[in-house]
């Protein structure tokens, strides 16, 4: 199945003409990552349509915004490794707003020690450097979704 995120997406030029061979040992794991991160992609997108909320939607959507760079950062790594184009399969998306917030904390989490991982096994600065950066923002992510948590445990409506 092709998701949203794999379409109409242009190519960055980060690291044009850059060889990051050294690093192909990392194939699998960054072709895990870039799968994360498209059903990360998904699940956001889902969780947007599940709450009327302005503020907790502006915060979600700025997740979704670092999900796709991440995806962008991800695919251009996995393409100067020599990696293949992947084929992404279906994600679990939220059916309940606040079940999914839960999840997505989780997945961060995870993700974030996942990226940590691959950048401390990494052998190019490249590689370290846009991992450890997503390692943060998915730190920084489920920190967001945690407030959306306490908020709407305070009965804002969603």
């Amino acid at each position: 199945m092709t998701s949203n995120m794999q379409n109409g997406f242009g190519t960055s030029p980060m690291g044009m003409g850059m060889n990051l061979t050294s690093d192909a040992h990392l194939i699998e794991d960054v072709s895990k990552a870039i799968i994360l991160e498209v059903h990360a992609y998904n699940f956001y997108q889902r969780l947007i349509q599940l709450t009327t909320n302005e503020q907790f939607r502006q915060i979600i959507l700025r997740i979704h915004h670092d999900e796709m760079r991440h995806y962008h950062w991800f695919t251009m790594i996995l393409s100067m490794m020599g990696g293949q184009q992947l084929q992404i399969p279906p994600g679990e998306l939220p059916r309940d707003f606040k079940e999914g917030v839960q999840k997505a904390i989780q997945n961060e989490l995870e993700a974030s020690s996942f990226y940590q991982d691959i950048s401390s096994r990494a052998t190019t600065h490249h590689v370290q450097m846009h991992f450890i950066h997503a390692s943060h923002d998915e730190q920084r992510h489920a920190t967001w979704l945690q407030n959306i948590l306490m908020m709407d445990n305070m009965n804002m409506n969603h």
